[in-house]
């Protein structure tokens, strides 16, 4: 039986990267400056519950991962990784490159305990 997490977090995963491919095509990136702000909140929130899909899958995820520090270390690097990836791939810089970056790692880390706080009261109910 597919669990809430996981039924969650391919909903999830569809709507960033549905939103997403459309952000590129109309440059809403760069039209609004705040529309990247709940794309990262709902990407850390992706990768807290793709965490709880990958244990109830039975997919290299034991138990003691299921812990909110463990997940907000992950998504901090899937943060970092992405915004070193906007850089190779050539994202004009701004001025306000730093608070930025803080914002979007901070709204990444905001949307992961939210992902976990769901996985947690959703491993708890079942």
């Amino acid at each position: 039986m597919i669990k809430q997490t996981t039924v969650l977090f391919l909903s999830l995963f569809a709507l960033l990267a549905g939103v997403h491919i459309v952000a590129l095509e109309l440059f809403l990136y760069w039209k609004f400056s705040w529309f990247d702000i709940p794309m990262h909140f709902v990407g850390g929130a992706v990768v807290a519950l793709g965490v709880f899909t990958l244990y109830d899958l039975h997919l290299f995820v034991p138990k003691r991962y299921l812990q909110l520090l463990p997940i907000v270390l992950l998504v901090f690097l899937v943060a970092m990784v992405w915004e070193v990836y906007e850089l190779f791939i050539g994202v004009p810089i701004e001025d306000d490159y730093v608070v930025d970056t803080l914002t979007d790692l901070v709204m990444g880390l905001l949307g992961a305990t939210v992902g976990y706080t769901i996985g947690i009261f959703s491993h708890k109910k079942n």
